[in-house]
């Protein structure tokens, strides 16, 4: 019952911090638009926040895995971005807008990679609660398209807020529900991971190569938030249109997130992820031949395919990966090179070819990127990676010691 009640925490937890950034991230574009912002400036702002994401999750990251008050820590981040998003909502000149965006990021960042390795160190099932996430993310960018279309877009911050606290008010219950005992077992770990640092996480060849291989993936996935609405309506949709498709875009990861862990233990792991790398080239450089709206719509699975597969087992092969107790910081390494570093180069580089080429500029751009990494993955044989095999062999010994 206990681990019944636990599961629908997580999943709220999920669900409620993928639903803030859902209604922000679509639509922030978008926002900047109507207060006169350039393309180019537009990709500042979320690029400067993503440049703060990149020092905020190292910082974070290392208080993270040498503290044993994670509770606090997530409540502490959660609560922050909610405070910061209330003071940016009333900004309209673009050089506080991008001061407060970043300190908002330095508190928002650190929570997607943390949340990950505080379910990985605690529940089994992570594929199927990330999916919680996904729910989130698109109920957020449905719910925050459908309600700006009639009031305006300064919603989306409200969702922001009220989403974040929700998520705070989880982790409260969750930390009154901690056991001793979890935090004793945690605490060699902590120590462990205190000694290794980040230097010595990307001193392994495998993760380092494996992250490199997300760095060409993570960004392009995450500025197709910010800039799949300027496709959208280049292809002749709406405002309104952008919500309803993200919701299928990003509802469609769900079932793939439900299911990935059963397709790695079919296919192995290594194999569905460089699938789901060519499906993202793939699509990205068609977006960039410029399709009308329906065709984006008919299309919209392929994010599931994606980002399902990909969000979840980037995560678990890292975390395989890991030294013992060095899961926190090999997650948080894998979330600054692998999504915030790539997202930097993607959303500068996208403001600057959305003001020369259009909105299937960008999308070329994205679909040639994530096909550089689709190169690298095969030239590091990562599909068949015999490494991670031995250290799953070892990690199964280990675990049949403990018991």
């Amino acid at each position: 019952m206990k681990e019944k009640g636990n599961y629908i925490r997580f999943a709220g937890l999920y669900n409620f911090t993928y639903m803030s950034i859902g209604a922000l991230l679509p639509f922030i574009g978008q926002y900047l638009k109507t207060l006169g912002f350039s393309g180019a400036e537009i990709g500042a702002v979320t690029a400067a926040g993503t440049a703060v994401a990149i020092f905020a999750s190292a910082f974070w990251g290392r208080i993270y895995s040498r503290s044993r008050k994670n509770h606090d820590i997530l409540i502490l981040l959660c609560s922050m971005a909610a405070i910061i998003c209330i003071i940016l909502s009333q900004l309209k000149t673009y050089s506080l807008f991008i001061v407060i965006f970043g300190c908002m990021y330095f508190f928002q960042a650190p929570v997607m990679s943390l949340t990950d390795a505080f379910t990985v160190e605690r529940m089994h099932r992570f594929g199927t609660l990330r999916a919680w996430g996904a729910v989130g993310f698109a109920a957020g960018t449905f719910l925050a398209g459908l309600i700006s279309d009639i009031l305006n877009l300064s919603v989306i911050f409200v969702f922001y807020v009220l989403s974040y606290a929700a998520a705070a008010v989880i982790i409260l219950t969750l930390r009154r529900n901690n056991s001793v005992r979890e935090d004793k077992a945690n605490k060699a770990d902590k120590e462990e991971a205190k000694s290794l640092g980040y230097a010595g996480i990307l001193k392994d060849r495998h993760i380092r190569q494996l992250i490199l291989c997300a760095f060409f993936m993570g960004g392009t996935n995450v500025a197709n938030n910010t800039y799949f609405s300027f496709l959208y309506i280049e292809g002749g949709g709406t405002i309104a249109g952008v919500g309803a498709v993200m919701l299928l875009m990003v509802g469609s990861e769900v079932p793939f997130m439900a299911v990935c862990e059963r397709l790695a233990a079919r296919f192995t792991m290594q194999r569905i992820i460089l699938t789901a790398m060519v499906i993202s080239s793939a699509r990205f450089i068609l977006y960039g031949i410029g399709l009308p709206w329906w065709i984006l719509v008919l299309m919209s699975f392929t994010q599931g395919a994606v980002n399902g597969i990909l969000l979840i087992e980037f995560v678990r092969y890292v975390s395989i990966l890991a030294p013992e107790g060095s899961k926190s910081i090999a997650i948080s390494a894998y979330y600054i090179i692998g999504s915030n570093l790539s997202t930097i180069i993607c959303q500068l580089f996208g403001g600057m070819i959305l003001d020369r080429a259009g909105a299937s500029g960008v999308y070329m751009f994205f679909g040639l990127f994530n096909l550089a990494g689709v190169i690298l993955y095969i030239k590091f044989k990562l599909y068949k990676n015999q490494n991670m095999r031995l250290k799953m062999k070892n990690k199964t010994k280990k675990d049949e010691k403990s018991r």
